[in-house]
């Protein structure tokens, strides 16, 4: 303007004023695009939480599936061992310590009368007749026929003892 040359300071001006309204149009659409980032950004974290979420849930299911597995596996072989033949194992497992009983008695009389040291014998014989009812009691345990700390009851074990001892009396001089 000092120069006389109005058109170019106009030109000057016109030229400033569209670069002012360049500047507030890009500054508009910045503050658009860092609202939206932050949108964006926002979302993003509730993705990452919700499949967060989706895994610890998947996990869960997956140990309550084992979990129903393992008790059904439990529940079917509970039923494959009913009480009747939980006794009747039990029962089996008495005549074998029973008959190993018998077989050891008659033993240890055919031992006493050759070599007639019967204190030595009545004692070893009382050691595996407390053996038997140990393992008794125990294999009671295991089948869950007698609570832990429960004492075993020995009384077949004392009969079938006594039963082995009158059969060797009716039988002296057999040897089984």
């Amino acid at each position: 303007m000092q120069e006389g040359r109005d058109d170019l300071a106009k030109q000057a001006l016109l030229r400033h004023n569209e670069h002012g309204q360049g500047y507030v149009q890009l500054h508009e659409t910045w503050i658009k695009h860092r609202e939206e980032t932050e949108r964006l950004k926002v979302s993003l974290r509730q993705l990452n939480d919700r499949i967060e979420e989706a895994k610890r849930k998947k996990n869960i299911l997956i140990a309550r599936q084992k979990r129903a597995e393992a008790h059904k596996r439990i529940q079917e072989t509970m039923g494959a061992i009913s009480d009747k033949s939980a006794f009747e194992t039990f029962d089996r497992m008495a005549e074998q310590i029973e008959h190993e009983e018998r077989k050891l008695l008659a033993a240890a009389e055919l031992n006493e009368d050759l070599s007639g040291d019967t204190l030595v014998k009545q004692f070893a014989t009382l050691e595996t007749r407390a053996d038997a009812d140990q393992q008794l009691a125990d294999l009671k345990r295991k089948l869950g026929l007698l609570a832990p700390g429960q004492p075993a009851d020995t009384k077949q074990l004392g009969k079938g003892a006594a039963d082995a001892e009158l059969v060797e009396d009716d039988d002296a001089g057999h040897a089984h």
